[in-house]
């Protein structure tokens, strides 16, 4: 840690003294405006294969030193025609035309850049201005909905949680690849100590590319199967004076929406409803006396008449403050950046705070020869309370009194969820520390024009403490009888105690990698490029934790091991990889390229360690034939044929050691020895030496079209991919109990899955004068299906996988509702295993799938899990004009379809869960076409709570996702300020949210509910 803060502020005095040394001797000068006489702001300046970069202020005005050996300008913008102009003053005039297809755009892949026109896989790019635009302080809520074939779903809108959107690219179950500025990550969503999305800083980030086929995917070979994102952050990107920028924003969040729970009459009510249906239950009914009690809210102590839902505060907020300072001259450049991110949930203690700084320098320490230093780190703290107030809600009745009219706390089996609400029973804290430097030093080797050769070193060193800290706090009782309250003995020590539990995990990583790039235009019409990357990179992973500290009542203090249990756990991977591109274009007409990947891991045994993944890919660019050009037409203006084929490997996330036979060590299994007794050994995973590399076969073919000079863009893309030696774990009927698995099973390469869909963006751009807007629009559909899933002869027809999804529920085929005692005479299925004694009207009909006449086991069936939406889907606006601008996106799901059986019944004879829908749309005589059954008191094993496609329930739903409104200031007014730009604006996310699912958040159901928020943002330049 001191070596990482010694580094930090030696970048920082790099940079002030690089600042001192800025070039202000010859310059040229110039003003970049569009058609309509506009400044374009941001557009880059650059002489023509130099690095003597800038870029235009808010007046479109730049500065540039002068280059004695270039005449020639290069100015680019996204969006506009890249110009190249022959400099023979000192002032310069240019104007841009547009370019709606910006096929000159550079986008970043694998181990490089590439022009957007020669790409010839799968590549969707989002840049920082559209992230931005979201108000959120974690950049992986920002992805929902920017790109085609991405699906990211937001379980949660709790701001403690270390839980993060669960992202899929093209329907896959899993998460894609993470590469943070070339380094590769495990995931988007792990808990282990790497570094996630929302640990960045979302102002620190220049652009976010997803990689989606094979061709792109290629050269991260084992772990791109499923899929690639690929995070850059931002850099100096000029030579010049110092550039300062902060953007601060402030939002309130309210929940999109919260369960509708009975008032306590009605749930009383509805509660004699349920004994008078349940004839073996032992709960009493309320008497009329009681009801007028609980209707009148006579008897306050006995009978209460509130929600959980009254105690939430209702409105969190959340702040960011972010500001960065760059700027250098030819010879040196700097970026320095320092964010804080502030959120508060809906109730006390829910909260996180992230620190986030950077500093990279960009120095040429001779002619050819550059040098990158980079320190990037985030403190982040996370604190909730000990338990899930939101759930609390549903366990606990309205009828239940949680505050006497004393003041006091009441008590319901020695809980109340107040003390969640109110913070004082404790606290679960995350504390995490990131830290990267990254080294790279690169040559250009002057005897061969475009070939660079570099070496680079990544060191990550990440903490993170989980700690639970939990405190009793004392709960009363009421005597009706004598009027009295007394402390409830069980929430009193020693019967309650103050524990503690710690978990600390330490990662670290070490990436080694030397490589060579090579790209050159051989007689204009040629080009020619290739990479040839050797990497090395060790990951340590350790976890020590300890339970059931006995603490005082100060969490600092060090605790008593007395009924402690300590745990740990260390693993170290390693892996090697060889990496290599070779591409090709003709006149800009047809590009070729082929990549590869040789892999090594030490997740496998010795023989299976290696895999070899290549990928091959081409591309015709229609619309620069000479004969499409003498076609006389004006509508089409691009054509773009695609296709690519590759394979990619899949370690399944595997962990370490899986060739080797694991135990544990367990208090369950044990001896006796000297009087004491000694934990045992178990066989904590089978191993398997054979297993080796999945392996992905993918195919995609896409077409890219441009009308009217770009304003209208369509992309379309098909893919096929083949997952065969496809990691899974072997079937449990493969490794009964008398194997010693104990559920235990090992991974196994025996299956084969084929998953096809497509993807398809259509977008809209104009100028008319000074007014501009744009329209985009995505959908992307998913499908797959086992074509092979091993021996299962053994199994029923309706248990094979082979014909299924992979993503299946187990359940039950429902076939509605029983509506009188002749039906369920009739039924030829026993249910209950009584005969359907128990069974009334009401109850939940099934059907025997195997004709035995007996529920069981063997009628159970694969349904897909439509968890996974079958189509992703978004739409996005944006106009300005003289300085006013507003943007909007609208973001959804279709196919989307959740088992909720453990949302609608009532567990183990509790009736807590009652909502209104219950009140309502239960299943009764007079209502007999009824959602849901009959009210009843329900057991474990009850008919109505047993796993069945009756509770799968369509959640469909469609956001707004995004609005955002503001205004520009014009450069005339900030010259006065000695402003370089500004410019304030509203925003809010997931403003209205229209679902099929009425009761509940479609993506975060029981759970914290998603946020909605309104808020105001401030950018300003100087």
């Amino acid at each position: 840690m001191r070596t990482h803060k010694i580094v930090a502020s030696l970048l920082i005095l790099l940079a002030l003294a690089i600042n001192a040394l800025a070039q202000s001797g010859n310059m040229v000068k110039g003003t970049v405006v569009d058609n309509g006489g506009e400044p374009v702001i941001g557009a880059q300046v650059r002489w023509k294969d130099t690095k003597i970069i800038t870029v235009t202020n808010i007046d479109g005005e730049f500065s540039i030193p002068r280059d004695t050996k270039v005449k020639t300008l290069v100015i680019s913008y996204i969006g506009y025609k890249t110009q190249e102009l022959t400099v023979k003053g000192s002032t310069v005039q240019v104007t841009m035309e547009d370019d709606a297809q910006s096929l000159d755009e550079l986008v970043v892949v694998g181990y490089g850049i590439q022009k957007k026109s020669s790409i010839t896989g799968s590549v969707e790019t989002v840049k920082a201005e559209d992230l931005l635009m979201v108000p959120t302080t974690n950049l992986d809520q920002s992805l929902q909905g920017q790109v085609a074939g991405l699906q990211v779903m937001q379980s949660t809108g709790d701001p403690s949680t270390a839980r993060e959107a669960a992202m899929s690219i093209r329907g896959i179950n899993s998460a894609p690849l993470l590469v943070i500025d070339g380094v590769p990550r495990f995931g988007t969503n792990t808990s282990d100590g790497e570094t996630r999305l929302s640990d960045l800083n979302p102002d620190d980030i220049e652009s976010i590319t997803v990689l989606k086929d094979a061709a792109a995917a290629a050269v991260y070979g084992a772990r791109a199967a499923n899929g690639v994102i690929l995070v850059q952050t931002k850099r100096a990107k000029d030579n010049g004076k110092i550039k300062i920028d902060y953007r601060g924003q402030y939002n309130l969040q309210q929940a999109t929406r919260l369960p509708e729970f009975l008032d306590a009459y009605e749930f009383a009510k509805l509660r004699n409803t349920a004994v008078a249906n349940s004839p073996a239950t032992t709960v009493e009914p309320y008497t009329d006396e009681q009801l007028e009690q609980i209707r009148t809210h006579s008897n306050p102590n006995v009978y209460g008449n509130e929600s959980i839902l009254d105690y939430l505060d209702k409105t969190g907020f959340s702040t960011t403050h972010s500001m960065s300072a760059s700027g250098g001259n030819e010879f040196v450049r700097y970026y320095l950046s320092f964010g804080y991110a502030d959120s508060k949930g809906l109730y006390s203690g829910v909260k996180r705070d992230r620190l986030n700084y950077s500093g990279k320098l960009d120095a040429t320490l001779a002619k050819g020869l550059t040098l990158s230093l980079d320190y990037i780190g985030s403190n982040s703290t996370s604190k909730n309370s000990s338990y899930t107030t939101v759930d609390a809600a549903y366990a606990f009745s309205p009828v239940q009194v949680l505050r006497f009219t004393d003041g006091s706390l009441a008590s319901a089996n020695g809980n109340n969820p107040l003390i969640n609400i109110y913070g004082l029973g404790g606290y679960i804290k995350d504390n995490s520390r990131n830290s990267t430097i990254n080294a790279r030093l690169t040559y250009e080797v002057p005897f061969l024009k475009g070939l660079s050769v570099y070496a680079s070193g990544t060191f990550d060193d990440n903490h993170r403490i989980e700690t639970k800290f939990d405190k009793p706090v004392t709960l009363y009782l009421y005597d009706e009888k004598a009027n009295t309250f007394s402390a409830d003995r069980n929430t009193l020590y020693p019967s309650a105690k103050v524990t503690q539990g710690q978990t600390d995990r330490f990662f670290t990583s070490q990436l080694y990698e030397l490589g060579l790039n090579f790209n050159k235009t051989f007689a204009k019409k040629h080009d020619v490029g290739a990479t040839l990357v050797a990497n090395y990179q060790r990951l340590h992973n350790q976890v020590m934790e300890g339970v059931n500290l006995d603490k005082s009542s100060f969490p600092e203090t060090i605790g008593v091991a007395k009924d402690a249990k300590l745990n740990g756990d260390e693993s170290i991977n390693e892996r090697a990889s060889l990496i290599g591109r070779l591409s090709y274009g003709y006149g800009y007409k047809y590009f070729a390229e082929f990549s590869f990947r040789l892999d090594g891991s030490t997740n496998f045994s010795p023989d299976n360690r290696w895999g070899f993944f290549p990928s091959l890919s081409a591309s015709w660019v229609l619309s620069n034939e000479e004969f499409f050009k003498k076609w006389n037409q004006k509508a089409l203006s691009n054509v773009k044929f695609r296709a690519s084929t590759g394979w990619l490997g899949n370690d399944g996330w595997v962990g370490s050691y899986s060739y080797l036979t694991n135990y544990m060590e367990t208090s369950n299994y044990g001896y006796s020895f000297g009087g004491s007794y000694r934990p045992g050994l178990v066989l904590n995973g089978f191993p398997n030496a054979d297993l080796t590399w999945g392996k992905t076969h993918d195919y995609n073919f896409g077409t890219d079209l441009g009308f009217w000079d770009g304003r209208i863009g369509l992309t379309f893309e098909y893919y096929i991919r083949y997952e065969t030696d496809k990691i899974t774990a072997a079937p449990e009927y493969l490794f009964p109990p008398s194997t010693g698995a104990n559920g235990s099973v090992p991974s196994m390469n025996f299956s084969k899955l084929k998953a096809w869909g497509w993807d398809l963006t259509l977008s809209h751009r104009n100028t008319i004068r000074k007014f501009k807007y744009n329209i985009a629009a995505s959908l992307a559909k998913n499908n797959d299906e086992y074509l092979d899933f091993g021996d299962e002869s053994a199994q029923l027809p309706n248990l094979r996988r082979k014909g299924m999804s992979s993503m299946v529920w187990t359940m039950y085929q429902a076939d509605g509702l029983f509506q009188s005692e002749e039906e369920i005479r009739n039924h030829k299925l026993d249910q209950d295993g009584q005969g359907n004694v128990t069974l009334a009207p009401g109850d939940i009909r099934y059907v025997d799938l195997n004709d035995d006449g007996k529920l069981d086991s063997n009628d159970k069936t694969y349904v897909k899990n439509s968890s996974l939406p079958d189509f992703d889907f978004s739409v996005r606006l944006g106009a300005s004009y003289k300085g006013f601008f507003i943007n909007a996106m609208f973001q959804g799901e279709s196919g989307y379809k959740q088992n909720l059986r453990d949302m609608y019944t009532l567990d183990n004879g509790t009736l807590q869960k009652f909502q209104r829908y219950h009140l309502t749309d239960s299943w009764t005589p007079e209502n007999p076409n009824a959602k849901y059954p009959r009210i009843k008191f329900a057991t474990t094993n009850d008919n109505n709570r047993l796993p069945s496609t009756f509770w799968i329930q369509n959640c469909n739903f469609l956001r707004l996702k995004m609005l955002n409104m503001g205004y520009q200031f014009p450069a005339s007014m900030l010259k006065k300020l000695s402003v370089r730009s500004m410019s304030i604006a509203l925003q809010g996310s997931n403003l209205f949210t229209w679902s099929t699912l009425k009761n509940m958040d479609p993506e975060s159901l029981r759970g914290y509910p998603i946020q909605r928020s309104y808020g105001v943002t401030l950018n300003v330049g100087f």
